[in-house]
């Protein structure tokens, strides 16, 4: 039976024997891989820009594929047999890299193909290496390893707002998008990548303050919860708002033995609706400002938050104490079905009293605001009550019509930036369709979208499926995981999460604890076939990887030369990518824009054109070719790359749209 492995499990809301796999004074490799692989890798990419910039997710990835390939070439990965749970996922994963890759044979955008090749490659190998050494401790270690991430995360981004000063490099994140300064954004760069981020995490933490073996672990983690919960109050984003909410609800709901769950949830909100309104009266750190009033402010919320997360780690812990070893009543322990019926009450009274205010009339002039072209007007926390959609219904709408234009196939993996361009409804640049599900949709089709759709949902059944059939004892750890990834595939469905890496990466490593829940770790080592197959598979993606990285990597360092007023090497540098991506644009533009600088107009020009005929969509290789051709005198075929670039982005205040 697959229960077997779950049901003899220690219950991790009490303290246990020490395994006797592992004797005193010996290192438990497994759970020093699954502590770097869910505290390191996840809080070196959170601190790293949330692993968005290509070079550092790159270089991640092939550190992981690295792994994978000598433990499959010595024989000791996988450390346990899969079963059909995770061959299955792992196999609809593949399966979506393996489309995003042919994808490449018809798309016109290549190099932004191989980009998102590269990334998913990683994701990939994240995923199977995080399968490759589970354990049936896995989904404990897992959820206290990841929870300590995120925490980090989350508290080095509430410090970098209430105090600044300590980190300089805070102001600069979000230069790109300098309407919403406002936003806490720091470390990942994103706002609602923050607090999507924080929700993966809420019920991981609350997990281990309601079940962790040792006080002191749930008593810190207790203390986590109400910054973790100022901190998405700072993002000022809607969306991480709801995934949180939604996630600490579902993990309540699906927890074994609720109520002390609910108890500890009830302290915490306490604790944290203390500091948010503590937040909003206080303007000038509210609305994100700089001056010597907000430092003031900063540092009064500094003060009240550690006394507020003191005492709510300590309410926790005497509640922890008086449950280990005080009788409960019977009453606590409510059956399924009086459960069952208080949340049926709940809810009835819910929307009773939503129908009574006019719940209806305001949904319906929510939708049309949602509907709305513009973005949302109000700052600071008062656009956590408006209903708009901040653009995200024009993107949505565009990715929807790209994808009728080949809607079995899509236009290949990364063509909505350019779709958007030509054909979008609204003005700037835009890069995502801000919804990974309508974007998989118009870049890669109903194909692609049933992959992607299928793994995501395959992980949530898989998921519910172990949980129903688990020991209650280890409910309440596959409750927190599943939870977060719901967190993650709701937050995916309205942002662009799926390109900043840390947070996939956070709902892969949970997801390979939902689907190989209850399996027997029996060591059976593959056969030399199967090793030399995952050897062959592994030096494939790191191909696949190394190829953007070292593109990125060498027009990063032309770029740096050009500045340093080295154009001899920067002119280097961009051949060296041209050569590694031949197909792309990008290393031709860079060299051409070395060539203009050193004079030689017509070889810039020759560089500018191979490179829009390269990749005839990139609209940026027609506007240099055309304001090259300007320089050399040659009117009429400057006007005719004018009037091409100014075609695939009609909108740009660079043609005056």
């Amino acid at each position: 039976m697959e229960t077997t492995a779950a049901e003899t499990e220690t219950n991790a809301a009490t303290p246990g024997p020490r395994d006797p796999a592992t004797p005193a004074g010996r290192i438990d490799f497994q759970a020093v891989a699954v502590w770097l692989l869910g505290f390191a890798l996840v809080a070196y990419l959170g601190l790293s820009g949330g692993g968005y910039d290509p070079i550092v997710r790159s270089q991640l990835g092939i550190a992981v594929w690295w792994g994978l390939l000598l433990g499959l070439a010595v024989g000791v990965l996988p450390l346990g047999r899969l079963r059909y749970g995770s061959w299955i996922a792992l196999g609809l994963l593949a399966a979506y890299v393996a489309w995003v890759a042919l994808s490449f044979a018809w798309s016109d955008v290549p190099a932004s193909t191989v980009g998102d090749l590269g990334r998913v490659v990683t994701y990939l190998g994240v995923f199977a290496l995080a399968l490759a050494i589970r354990d049936p401790r896995s989904a404990r270690r897992m959820a206290g390893a990841l929870g300590a991430a995120i925490v980090l995360i989350a508290g080095v981004a509430l410090l970098s707002r209430l105090h600044p000063a300590w980190f300089p490099e805070a102001g600069e994140t979000v230069a790109f998008l300098t309407a919403s300064r406002a936003r806490l954004a720091y470390p990942l760069g994103y706002w609602n990548g923050i607090a999507s981020l924080t929700a993966i995490g809420l019920p991981l933490v609350l997990y281990l303050a309601c079940s962790a073996r040792h006080l002191l672990t749930q008593g810190l983690a207790a203390a986590a919860l109400p910054a973790m919960a100022l901190a998405i109050y700072f993002t000022f984003s809607r969306g991480g708002t709801l995934a949180a909410l939604a996630a600490v609800v579902l993990f309540l709901a699906l927890a074994h033995d609720r109520l002390p769950k609910l108890t500890a949830t009830l302290i915490a909100a306490a604790g944290a609706a203390i500091l948010i309104a503590a937040a909003g009266q206080r303007e000038a750190l509210d609305a994100g400002l700089a001056g010597p009033l907000a430092r003031e402010q900063g540092d009064e919320l500094l003060r009240l938050t550690l006394v507020v997360c003191a005492s709510v780690g300590m309410l926790q812990v005497g509640l922890a104490t008086a449950l280990r070893h005080a009788t409960r009543p019977a009453w606590t322990r409510p059956s399924r079905r009086l459960s069952l019926a208080l949340l049926t009450a709940v809810a009835a009274v819910a929307v009773a009293g939503g129908v009574a205010v006019g719940a209806p009339g305001e949904a319906s002039d929510a939708w049309h605001e949602f509907k709305q072209a513009e973005g949302v007007s109000a700052r600071g926390s008062a656009r956590l009550a408006s209903f708009s959609s901040n653009g995200r219904w024009p993107l949505w709408s565009s990715a929807l019509e790209q994808s009728g234009t080949a809607p079995l196939l899509g236009e290949g993996s990364g063509s909505f930036e350019a779709w958007w361009a030509r054909n979008g409804t609204g003005r700037g640049f835009v890069r995502d369709a801000h919804s990974l599900y309508l974007e998989t949709l118009g870049e890669l089709g109903i194909v692609g979208l049933a992959l992607i759709a299928g793994f995501l949902g395959w992980v949530l059944a898989a998921g519910t499926r172990r949980w129903a059939l688990a020991a209650r004892q280890r409910r309440t750890q596959l409750a927190a995981a599943l939870a977060g990834c719901a967190a993650f595939c709701l937050g995916a469905g309205f942002d662009w999460l799926w390109e900043l890496a840390v947070i996939p990466i956070a709902f892969l490593l949970l997801a390979s604890v939902l689907v190989s829940a209850g399996e027997r770790t029996r060591r059976r080592p593959l056969s030399l076939p199967a090793r030399l197959a995952g050897v062959g598979l592994a030096l494939a993606a790191m191909v696949a990887i190394a190829i953007p990285l070292s593109t990125a990597a060498s027009l990063q360092r032309s770029r740096a030369d050009v500045r340093a007023g080295d154009l001899g090497a920067a002119l280097r540098e961009a051949a060296d990518a041209r050569r590694v991506e031949p197909y792309a644009a990008a290393p031709r533009l860079q060299e051409a824009l070395v060539l203009e600088r050193l004079g030689d107009l017509a070889a810039a020009e020759a560089a500018a054109r191979a490179g829009a005929r390269r990749e005839p969509l990139e609209w940026r290789a027609w506007a240099t070719l055309s304001r090259l051709q300007a320089a050399r005198g040659r009117a009429r075929p400057a006007l005719a790359s004018y009037r091409r670039a100014k075609a695939l982005n009609p909108r740009s205040p660079l043609f005056g749209g």
